[in-house]
């Protein structure tokens, strides 16, 4: 799928923006089936790469939809990739703050926003992690996975071996994954459906020419 989401952005030309805005609307579809009321708190937890710029697009979908979802970024919001940075901006023109979580000291903090959030987004770590888990996102993953609230994980669950399907050392435990494309191996293999949950596959706009290569 990384050779794949590679191929559309550099040979065919589809922009990275267009791929990341439906991942992310894709996603915020989900939130919505399982928090219908946009009143309720939806916390949205995003890494600084790719992953984190789908959960922040859907964080702007959100926004439009009338929620008010909550925004975590692990690390300093300056680090954000090109097009996940151009996410950030968005919400934050619309008033939205991304509150940066850059030291494993700030992380016990969230236990009060988790314990408010009638669901939590996981968009930590995507497709192109490879572990070990640094302290931070292995204790984030821990108070997700301990705050007793339903989990979405976005593409696969953070901590969770994409191949494998085995946590390195932990990975969150969803109640729903959305994932792209196809299916990633690790969501089937090991203890990836333990951890995945009920499992959505969402066409994001990758040209069938490219998928049918996996079929």
């Amino acid at each position: 799928m990384q050779r794949l989401d590679e191929a559309a952005i550099r040979t065919i030309g589809i922009p990275r923006l267009l791929l990341m805005d439906a991942a992310g609307r894709a996603v915020a579809q989900a939130v919505r089936e399982l928090i219908p009321a946009p009143a309720q708190d939806v916390l949205v937890c995003c890494g600084l790469g790719y992953n984190g710029g789908d959960g922040l697009c859907a964080a702007w979908y959100l926004t439009r939809w009338g929620y008010q979802p909550s925004l975590i970024i692990t690390g300093a919001r300056a680090h954000l990739k090109d097009e996940p940075a151009a996410y950030a901006r968005i919400l934050e023109g619309l008033g939205q703050s991304l509150h940066e979580l850059t030291g494993l000291e700030r992380a016990e903090a969230l236990r009060e926003p988790m314990s408010r959030a009638s669901l939590i987004v996981d968009a930590l770590l995507g497709i192109g992690w490879q572990g070990p888990l640094r302290p931070l996102q292995e204790r984030l993953i821990r108070l997700m996975n301990q705050s007793g609230k339903p989990i979405l994980a976005v593409d696969v669950p953070s901590g969770l071996d994409a191949d494998t399907g085995l946590p390195n050392p932990v990975a969150v435990k969803a109640a729903m994954t959305v994932t792209f494309g196809w299916p990633k191996q690790g969501l089937l293999l090991g203890e990836g459906p333990a951890h995945a949950g009920q499992l959505l596959v969402e066409d994001i706009g990758m040209p069938a020419s490219l998928l049918s290569g996996l079929a």
